[in-house]
This record gives C-alpha cells, structure tokens and sequence, in this order.
C-alpha cells in the first residue's frame, strides 16, 4: 500500500478518485507500458497507441536525448528493460519516426514482428492510458493553462532500483513546458505524466528546471498531433530543420518588431478573393492549407497566412508538404520578412503555376533555386515580383518549355543586377508585359535566344529598365504583338536599341514607347508598320537627346491619339524628323 503522505497527495486531486483504482491502474503499467532505456543516457521510456490512419498506433515514447537523430539515422540497436527483460530494436528507416529535439521528444512505431514487445504491449488495455484529446478548434497552445494545479502522478523504472511513483502538482505552464513539484530520481527523463483525476496522459518528464527550482516536462499533445500527419515518411524535426525526408521547405524571417504580426505563408490571401474569386484559385488554397505543416524553430504552429511574433530577431520557419503540390502560386506572396529560402528539398515534379510565388518577398536576399523543377509549368506570372533585394538569382537549371506567361516575371526586382536567360525556351509564351519592367540595376541583358513567334502583348516590357544602355533585339519576332504601349519608357540610360527585325503590322498601341529615353540620340523605326495602331500618344515624350528619328514608314490613318508625341524632344528639330506623314509633322509644331 502507499504510505500516508502519497494518499494525501491523491486526496488533494480536484476529482478525488479511489485509490484502489489507482494502485490497479499503476501496477498493469508498471508490467506492461515502461521501460528502461540504456542509450546515449539512461532514462526511461513508454509504450502508448496514438491516433493513425483511422486506427491506433502502438509506439515508443522518450526524450530526444536519450533517444535521437544520430541514431535513427545510423539505424542503432537500443536495449529496453521491460518487467525484468531485455529487449533489443533497432531503429530503421521502416519505422515512423517523430524526433524533436526543441521538445525533446521522440516517438518511435512498435511494429509487429517486435514480437517480444508485442508479448506485453498487446496486455494493456487500450482505454487504460488514455491521453488529452482536442478538436479541430481548439489551440493545443492554450491547453496547458487547463491542467494548473492539477494532481499526478509518474511511473519510473530507474537502473538499479526498482519501479517507482511519485505524486505531485502542475505549478507552471509556458507554451508546451510543464513544471511540477513531483520528487524524482535521476535518470527520470521519459517517465510518463498523468493525471491523477482521470488517469490521462499529458506529457512525458524531461528533467529539472534551474529557473523555477523544480521538475519539468513537455505537453505530448503537440508531439501526438503531429505524429499523425505523417504518411509513411522518416520525419525528422531538429534545429534548423535539416534531414527530413518529405517534401519541405525552409524559410529565414527576420522580425523587425516585437509582437508583429507576419505573413510566413499563403495561396490565396482574402485581398484577391473579389478578382479571383473562382473554384481553382479556392482549390489552390485548399491544397496548400490541406498539405502544410508548420514549425517555427522546431515547433509546431496552427497553419495562417499570419503568424504573431512576440519578440524581434530571426526566426527558422520549417514548411513540410505531405504530397506534391500542384500549385505554389500566391504561396510566399506578401512575405515581407523572408531574407532566406532554400527549396532544394521541395518537390515541383507536379506544379504546373507558380504565379505570384515570390511577390512582394521584399526582403528576400537569397533564394536556392537548385531543385527547381519547372518542367510543367505554363504559368511564370508575376513570380519574383517586387523581390526588391534580390541581387541575382540563378535560373540556369529552369526549364521552360511549357510556358504561356511570363508576364510581370521580374517586375520591380530593383536590385537585380545579372540575370542568365541564356537556357530559356520562350516559344509557347504568349504574354511578356513588364517581364522586366523596374528592374532599375539591371545592365546588360542578353535575349539573343529569345523565340517572341506567339508573344501577343509586351508593353511595359522593359518600363524603368534605367540602368540599361543596350539592348539587341534582332532576333525579335513580334509578328503577333498587339501593344508595345510603354515598351521601352523610362529607360533613361538607353544609347542604343536594335528593332531592325520588328514587325509591328498588328500593333494597335504604341503610347508612351520611348518616353523619358532621355540618353536616346537616333531611333531608326523605318520598318515599323503602323497600319492598325490607334494610339501614339507622348510615344517619344521627353527624348531631350533624341536629334534623328526615322519615321519613313510611319501610317498615321488609323491614329486618333498622337498627343504629345514629341513633348520635351527639345534636341530634334523639324528637319531631322524623315517621314511622309504630315501629321507627324503637325503634332512636332504643338
């Protein structure tokens, strides 16, 4: 029987419980559920079945440093001691395998040829270790407040001694540590913490605790929850989230702020539901909502577009996708905190649309890009826009074959300073416009590959390119292009540019073209056709250097805006203007 100081401690429980129910409980436990665990340190372990795929999984549950990475991954052999017996496994990859070591938590499958495990694990009850349950709408975060000043109660099996219980209280809760006054010996790490009231399973006892002067322990809830993503894949979660074998992605935020509320993730964010308001822009979300695991320093977070972080600094942010995603579109967009991101573990063999993946990732400065696999993709739109702090980004291993949009590629990537097009297949793209537009330090820019054959529309194309001063495009093909409104405005350094090779017979638009080349001293359109264009207006507004113009091919029948065509050329003069069209001439006099 227990002695009169342990009694008292069960009687203290908010629901008291008969302590014949307790002793019956604790002695099948101590036959059938703990064991000893020589390994890296001595300390003690659990046996427990957890929700699976609809059924109840039997596991092993210790501490991380008694059981851990290295050796789950160098597949070691561990002893349990189990009501007087040793019992050998080893930890192979075939195992589900959830190790944390930010929680110090490992849990570990109990297969059915450990067939001795199996001798005793199958004689306890499964309603015996029942453990905290919560629904989808619950926070598992909040769930420790629940348990203060409840009673419990753990089980150990310390080397040398035999087993024994010790009973206490939950004095303090922070997130998913416990702390309790319960007296144990060393080697404790990995006994199990219950509940007195009701016999259910909250956490596992992990060592003492130096600022509040008593025991603590981690809350299993976070660790259950998450065990039951898994889908038959090595899971291991360690700082920095490295040897994971699933789909994942890591990501470095740097918080500016304290208690800011952050964008880490999104697909399709509540500002775009009135423009893309439809059931494959909803799909989408669904998708990466369904598939995404979260944790931040390797810890469990609810999936939000937002994320509250209470103190400033930098933070490792750990994305694991359970199967392979087709769309990543919209899924950094708005990441304004995101400096680093490295996705050479992520799987892109299904993503056909990856628009808008990087918008407005402003202060992204390095981006791995070497497992991109962009064999199925047809949609590029917008997908490093406004990634502002971008230097370079290396493109070499891209293919895109199966392209149809490059619109808005790299618009506003004003930092970009080289960018390597030279293995790109352009010959399904419809849709160029602002591809490059506000890439203000981009210098050079070789698209001597580029096959323009279906590209429709390519105004702003390389709007506010100021830093350019050259740009060849002889090999331009733009037979079917309709608007070339703003192609070229703002290009405030451009010398010189090669249109020997354009065909502009279907161009309808062509307002604002040249406007503010300020550096532009000849521009030799003479092959241009402008049959069907409808619009010059301030087409070469402010070319204050432009002294020639070339305009002998010009058809101004169709035009009905030529407004301020040539505002601000104050260097040209009205002879230096070759053209047949008298209209023309009439617009340079106003």
């Amino acid at each position: 029987m227990l002695d009169s100081m342990e009694e008292n401690s069960i009687s203290t429980s908010p629901v008291p419980i008969s302590l014949k129910v307790t002793e019956k409980i604790i002695e099948q436990m101590k036959s059938n559920s703990i064991c000893r665990i020589d390994n890296n340190g001595n300390g003690a372990g659990f046996f427990v079945k957890i929700p699976y795929k609809s059924r109840l999984l039997p596991v092993l549950i210790t501490t991380n440093h008694i059981i851990n990475q290295d050796d789950i991954l160098s597949n070691k052999e561990i002893t349990l001691y189990l009501n007087n017996d040793e019992i050998t496994i080893k930890l192979d990859r075939n195992r589900l395998i959830y190790t944390n070591e930010k929680l110090n938590i490992t849990i570990i499958e109990i297969k059915e040829s450990d067939h001795d495990l199996n001798i005793y694990y199958l004689k306890l009850d499964n309603k015996l270790i029942n453990y905290i349950k919560i629904n989808k709408k619950q926070n598992p975060y909040y769930l420790n407040n629940l348990y203060l000043n409840e009673s419990i109660y753990l089980i150990n099996n310390t080397k040398g001694e035999d087993i024994f219980v010790s009973y206490g209280k939950l004095l303090y809760a922070n997130n998913s540590d416990i702390i309790h006054n319960s007296n144990m010996k060393e080697d404790s790490s990995g006994s199990p913490i219950l509940l007195i009231n009701n016999q259910k399973l909250i956490g596992i006892h992990c060592g003492s605790s130096q600022k509040y002067k008593n025991n603590k322990g981690r809350l299993l809830i976070y660790s259950i929850i998450e065990f039951s993503k898994i889908k038959n894949n090595l899971l291991i979660i360690n700082k920095g989230g490295k040897n994971i074998k699933m789909n994942y992605i890591i990501g470095e935020f740097d918080i500016k702020e304290d208690e800011k509320n952050v964008r880490i993730i999104n697909s399709y964010e509540e500002s775009y539901r009135d423009k893309y308001n439809n059931e494959k822009e909803k799909e989408n979300e669904k998708e990466i909502k369904e598939n995404c695991m979260m944790f931040v320093d390797g810890e469990f977070i609810q999936f939000s577009y937002f994320n509250n972080f209470n103190k400033k600094g930098k933070y490792t942010i750990l994305y694991i996708f359970k199967n392979n995603i087709t769309n990543t579109n919209y899924m950094f967009n708005g990441c304004s905190s995101l400096i680093n991101i490295n996705l050479s573990n992520f799987n892109f063999d299904n993503v056909n649309n990856m628009s808008h993946m990087f918008k407005d990732c402003s202060s992204l400065t390095n981006i791995n890009l070497s497992n991109f696999n962009t064999n199925n993709v047809t949609n590029m739109s917008f997908l490093f826009y406004k990634c502002s702090s971008l230097t370079n980004i290396n493109l070499s291993n891209f293919n895109t074959n199966n392209v149809i949009d490059m619109s808005c590629l790299f618009c506003e990537c004003s930092s970009l300073k080289n960018i390597d097009l030279s293995n790109f297949n352009t010959n399904k793209v419809m849709d160029m416009c602002y591809m490059f537009s506000g890439c203000l330090s981009l210098k050079n820019i070789d698209l001597s590959n580029f096959d323009t054959n279906k590209v429709t529309d390519m105004k702003y194309m390389f709007n506010r390119c100021s830093s350019l001063t050259n740009i060849n495009l002889s090999n331009f093909n733009t037979m079917n292009v309709t608007n070339m409104n703003n192609m070229f405005s703002r290009c405030s350094s451009l010398v010189n540019v090669n249109l020997s090779n354009f065909n502009t017979v279907k161009v309808t638009n062509m307002g604002w073209m040249f406007c503010k080349c300020s550096s532009l001293t000849n521009i030799n359109l003479s092959n241009f056709n402008t049959i069907n264009v409808i619009d010059m207006n301030w087409m070469f507004n402010d070319c204050s250097s432009l002294k020639n113009i070339n305009l002998s091919n010009f058809n101004t029948d169709k035009v009905d805006d030529m407004t301020y065509m040539f505002f601000g050329c104050s260097s040209l003069k009205k002879g230096n203007i070759i053209t047949k069209d008298k209209k023309i001439l009439t617009e340079f006099k106003k």
